[in-house]
């Protein structure tokens, strides 16, 4: 899930959380509805009345998007993806998906059931709308069918990371077969389409359309980054595919004893050798890692009576990649646990620690040199 994030619930395995930039749109929304739509569509409504409807429909809405979400988790995992978890924020929602598709189809699948779900949401509202007789129902589900139908129509645009550049890049993977040219085509459309609102959201602040320029520039700032950062995941993996954790690994087998003092460990080992972190070993199995971070809320009186067991890393079990695994696995444990580094093993001996600088550093190095 996204930092900063609520866990709610759990559904077929699937983790749903709230990010706290929910709450912005979602009072947004319900404000939107109880202040300027309802009133319009009924007139004389009293206002307590309007905000219950108005956050009703922030809660359909979000529902909704849940809903969109869980098809893309769904069909994910149907298709041997892993399906981890869905987080609603400020810009509707997003799906963590363990890995990225392996075929065009699995792509084109994932991506195209959202916006469709969207759409038989929107016709299940519809025909709520026009079958209750009750004007609140009426201007409620109306909204929800126009809302889906939007939301449908919007994510279906051809540019990363929106489903409709997914579809576009599983289209020219298909025929050309080349993932990253592909990536680079949809995310460039996504690029496109996040300058174009750009500009529409600074020409809407400059006509006095505050909030609503300011939304859609935002949105468009948010696109263009999303497209950006896939292109440079594409740019990695492309680039590290064949490449061995064992081929950039500096190997160095130092490793402390949890029961080492923190004064010595920064005195002895982290400062003479320039180190960031350090495994823990105790005869000679990995137990841990002690890292800078583990360090620095630790006050300089403490550090020498504090131990390195009390701070460490690892305590309930040690992540750890091997010296044959790829590249990219290692990336992939480094970003599932938000470490900075990863003891190597081979074994049940440590061979080194493979860090995000060194993956950083051989990718630039492959990229200047067109390997």
């Amino acid at each position: 899930m996204l930092t900063n994030s609520v866990r709610l619930f759990r559904i077929a395995g699937i983790d749903v959380g709230i990010h706290y930039s929910w709450l912005v749109i979602f009072l947004l929304v319900a404000w939107s509805l109880a202040v300027n739509l309802l009133p319009r569509l009924l007139p004389g409504i009293a206002s307590g009345e309007a905000w219950v409807l108005g956050i009703i429909g922030s809660l359909l809405l979000f529902a909704s998007v849940l809903l969109h979400e869980l098809a893309h988790s769904f069909m994910a995992k149907a298709r041997g993806l892993d399906a981890r978890s869905i987080t609603l924020f400020i810009f509707g929602g997003v799906s963590n998906l363990g890995g990225e598709a392996k075929q065009p189809s699995t792509e084109f699948l994932v991506a195209i059931v959202g916006p469709l779900a969207s759409f038989v949401i929107a016709a299940l509202s519809f025909g709520v709308s026009i079958s209750v007789p009750d004007a609140r129902v009426e201007a409620l589900f109306g909204y929800l069918a126009f809302i889906n139908v939007a939301l449908g129509v919007f994510n279906l645009i051809p540019g990363f990371p929106l489903d409709g550049g997914r579809v576009l890049r599983s289209i020219v993977w298909s025929v050309t077969r080349d993932l990253r040219r592909a990536t680079d085509l949809a995310a460039n459309v996504g690029k496109l389409v996040a300058y174009v609102m750009l500009l529409v959201g600074v020409l809407r602040l400059l006509d006095g359309q505050l909030i609503e320029g300011a939304w859609i520039a935002i949105i468009g700032w948010f696109l263009h980054g999303a497209a950006s950062s896939t292109q440079a995941q594409v740019v990695l993996e492309s680039r590290l595919r064949r490449v061995r954790v064992g081929d950039v690994l500096k190997p160095d087998t130092t490793t402390v004893p949890p029961g080492l003092p923190l004064g010595q460990l920064i005195d002895e080992v982290l400062l003479p050798a320039n180190r960031r972190a350090v495994p823990v070993a105790v005869d000679g199995r990995l137990v841990g890692i002690v890292t800078i971070s583990d360090l620095v809320g630790i006050p300089v009186e403490a550090r020498q009576t504090s131990r390195v067991s009390d701070v460490m890393g690892g305590r309930d079990g040690v992540v750890t990649a091997g010296p044959r695994d790829t590249v990219a696995f290692a990336i992939e444990l480094l970003a599932k646990h938000d470490f900075e580094q990863l003891p190597v093993v081979e074994g049940e001996r440590l061979v080194g620690v493979i860090t995000r600088a060194d993956v950083m550093r051989q990718l630039q190095l492959r990229e200047a040199l067109d390997v």
